[in-house]
């Protein structure tokens, strides 16, 4: 029983280092429905959540953006910008547009998370150096992202502008903008949405050596959508409406019926 105690206690006292180990920085958005938030080459995992506020909130619990003790007094350069948040970030502001570039290097992850107010616009571009696996969650504006890794996102509502080289691309959507059209892109992974089963959409799939399977009851000859190997469909969902490509060169497209 002591040992089990020592280590539940040693447990604690582990995760409370963790928790104060965590870095953070926070700037404010003034008018976040016009807003726009830029994010370039960030490595490794990157989850983001929106949430009902007016600040970009990123925080970091890698010692990966500490500068070694060596370095007392002086300051680090790097060749993307200058850290001017501590946590190896160049954050910049133009009006309600704020550009937030990572500073480290491809072979260092700065275990970030970033939470972003919902009803801005997001963008986000790295290379496929970067490694950089994309989840995005409870956004309500448009989404931007070009990368070479997965793309997760859950409970968005678009518009939406996706390209991804060797990534799956998986999207469960709250509701989808019909003001304007988005498209979906995958070069070597899946495509799997789930979306409101009213949907009303022009849909354009695409795949060259994958499928198309579905739920959804289209306004073609057939009511059950079949794979069709190397293939291009035009479809009206529920009458039709703005335009909704989904593009994938190898891999699967998977439409589902959501709530």
């Amino acid at each position: 029983m002591k040992t089990m105690k020592f280590s539940l206690i040693t447990l604690f006292l582990f995760l409370g280092l963790g928790i104060l180990s965590a870095q953070e920085y926070k700037t404010t958005v003034q008018n976040t429905t016009d807003g726009r938030v830029i994010l370039k080459d960030f490595n490794g995992e990157l989850p983001i959540e929106g949430y009902n506020g007016s600040e970009i909130i990123i925080s970091s619990t890698s010692d990966e953006v500490t500068p070694p003790e060596k370095a007392k007094g002086l300051k680090a350069v790097f060749p993307s910008g200058t850290d001017n948040t501590g946590i190896g970030l160049d954050v910049q502001k133009n009006g309600n547009v704020v550009t937030i570039q990572c500073l480290l290097p491809f072979s260092r992850d700065g275990d970030y998370t970033i939470k972003v107010p919902d009803n801005m616009a997001l963008e986000l571009t790295s290379g496929c150096e970067r490694s950089n696996d994309v989840s995005i969650k409870n956004m309500k504006n448009e989404i931007d992202i070009e990368t070479c890794h997965d793309i997760d996102l859950q409970n968005v509502s678009g518009p939406l502008v996706l390209s991804t080289i060797s990534g799956d691309i998986n999207i469960t959507y709250s509701n989808i903008n019909t003001v304007k059209s988005s498209s979906i892109n995958s070069v070597s992974g899946d495509i799997d949405i789930t979306m409101p089963v009213k949907t009303a959409v022009n849909l354009e799939l695409s795949t060259i050596s994958g499928g198309f399977y579905s739920d959804f009851d289209f306004t073609t000859s057939s009511k059950d959508l079949k794979r069709v190997g190397g293939n291009e469909l035009k479809l009206p969902l529920n009458g039709g409406g703005v335009k909704f490509s989904i593009n994938a060169i190898s891999g699967n497209i998977y439409m589902r019926k959501g709530q």
